[in-house]
């Protein structure tokens, strides 16, 4: 993501890709979401989105690691990747809501276990979306995906983006940076 044109790709970002297109592995992108999601300000952004907007929390994450790397999808590839979110999403949400539910009446231990149980969750569903991506065509030069998934939740969730973003600016262009969308 190129913070002074909101858009992907090389130009202005100094960005050097280590993401080959279409052999993106979940275990890279679990490596990602750990180190990204472990920033306060992105977990915020994140149990906003989920919580506020309805978002997807591994597919926002999804986007940003694509992003940090110079890569961009098309409006209908992030179509494709939240179709492949059906097969978990249910499943996820209900747990989350279950855990969250009985978290007063159960001990740290437990409570500690469910926690781990939905990360199992988290990760399959990773792996869903990792599935689909390989299948989509990435692009180098395009609107920022991440910002476009941000849009569609809601008018409001747009705001989110900043801190969801993973920065791709070298340190020697932060002071030109700007995160125009």
């Amino acid at each position: 993501m190129d913070g002074a044109t909101g858009r992907t790709g090389s130009h202005g970002g100094g960005i050097q890709s280590s993401l080959i297109p279409g052999q993106a592995n979940a275990a890279d992108l679990w490596q990602f979401c750990l180190q990204h999601y472990g920033k306060q300000d992105v977990k915020q952004a994140c149990l906003k989105l989920q919580d506020q907007h309805q978002g997807n929390v591994n597919l926002a994450l999804l986007l940003a690691w694509l992003e940090s790397h110079g890569y961009g999808l098309a409006p209908e590839s992030l179509s494709q990747l939240k179709q492949s979110l059906s097969r978990s999403e249910h499943l996820l949400i209900a747990y989350r809501n279950l855990r969250r539910d009985i978290k007063p009446r159960v001990g740290a231990g437990q409570y500690k276990k469910m926690l781990n149980f939905e990360l199992s969750l988290e990760k399959f569903q990773q792996q869903d979306l990792i599935h689909a991506l390989n299948q989509q065509t990435w692009l180098t030069e395009s609107p920022s995906p991440l910002a476009y998934y941000c849009r569609q939740l809601s008018p409001s969730a747009k705001s989110l983006y900043p801190a969801l973003r993973a920065s791709v600016i070298k340190d020697d262009e932060q002071g030109d940076a700007d995160d125009t969308l």
